[in-house]
This record gives structure tokens, sequence and C-alpha cells, in this order.
């Protein structure tokens, strides 16, 4: 069974902005073997997107969200939700370089959240 970092840690996503307007999310988890997503929910609570997180280098699973994805304007906080388990995520490093119309930032409450724009 999958399990995410340690409980007392905090669950960190380093995210990637690419110039096609898409987004990369690598989360650091421990363990391996069950279903992992990241899930990104409107702060509203009307609406959810489960990305798939795959495994990538150095132990970390990545999730991505092209820019084909569309996403109605506002907030969308960002979780990691491994079998039942689910962890709201905080920033790591942040290249937001080729940014565009998408925005994940950290919170005043120190979470990772999204602004869409369009």
């Amino acid at each position: 069974m999958t399990t995410l970092a340690r409980p007392t840690a905090p669950l960190r996503a380093d995210c990637i902005a690419d110039s096609a307007g898409g987004l990369t999310f690598d989360v650091t988890v421990d363990g391996g073997g069950g279903a992992a997503h990241l899930v990104l929910r409107r702060r509203d609570g009307h609406e959810e997107v489960f990305l798939p997180l795959t495994p990538a280098a150095d132990g970390r699973l990545r999730a991505a969200l092209p820019s084909s994805v569309g996403l109605p304007v506002g907030c969308w906080d960002a979780y990691a939700r491994v079998d039942d388990d689910e962890r709201r995520l905080m920033p790591g490093l942040m290249d937001l370089r080729a940014a565009d119309g998408r925005v994940p930032y950290e919170t005043r409450h120190g979470n990772l959240s999204l602004r869409c724009g369009r």
C-alpha cells in the first residue's frame, strides 16, 4: 500500500509551467502500489479534477495538467490522494515563468492553490 510522506512532515508539490499552458506537479510520497491522484478542488466545492500521479524520478510522483484540460475561472485547492488517504499540498519549488492563465500560488495558510483566470 502506498502511503503519503511522514504524517508530521508537510507534503509538498513542485510546480513547473510549460510554454503550452500546462502545469506539472511533482509530489514526494513514501511507498508504492496504491492508486494515487492529485486532486484539484474548486474552492466553492462544486467541482473536482483528478489527475493521475505516476512514478517519476527520485521516488516522486508526477501529475500533468495539460492546457487542453479546461478549468473554470476561480481558485482551486490542491490535494494528494493515495488510496483513501487525502492530504492538502503545500507549495515546493515553483517555476512559473511560462505560466499563462493558470498560476499556482501559496495561500496565506501556506497551502498550494491554483488560480485560473480563463
